[in-house]
C-alpha cells in the first residue's frame, strides 16, 4: 500500500470548482462600461454565483475593491473568479464569450 493517500483522494485531483453566474452573466455582458465595482454593487449585489461548494453573493466578492473600475464584462468575471480562488471554472462559456451585448 502506497503511503500518498493523494492517489485515492477524489479531491486531490479535481480541478477547481466551476462557478455558475446564472441570470448576473446576461446583466453584466448589458451593463454600460467602464463601471465601478461600487456601481455594480449597488446593482446587483445580492446576485448569487454557485460554485459546486458554495453560493455567494456578488457584493460580498466585489467589496474589497470598490474604487475599482472595469472596462468591459470579462474583467468584472476575472475579478469575481479571482475573489473565489479559481483561475477560470467557468463552464459556461469561454472568456471571449463574455463581451459586452451590442444596444
Amino acid at each position: 500500500m502506497s503511503g500518498d493517500t493523494a492517489e485515492h483522494d477524489p479531491e486531490a485531483h479535481d480541478p477547481a470548482p466551476a462557478v455558475t453566474f446564472g441570470p448576473l452573466k446576461r446583466a453584466l455582458r448589458e451593463h454600460r462600461y467602464p463601471v465601478t465595482a461600487a456601481e455594480l454593487i449597488e446593482q446587483y449585489g445580492a446576485a448569487k454565483l454557485e460554485t459546486s461548494t458554495t453560493t455567494t453573493r456578488l457584493d460580498s466578492l466585489l467589496e474589497g475593491s470598490a474604487e475599482r473600475q472595469f472596462r468591459d464584462p470579462s474583467e468584472v468575471r476575472e475579478a469575481i473568479l479571482d475573489a473565489l480562488g479559481h483561475a477560470d471554472a467557468s463552464p459556461e462559456a469561454p472568456a471571449d464569450e463574455w463581451t459586452e451585448l451590442p444596444r
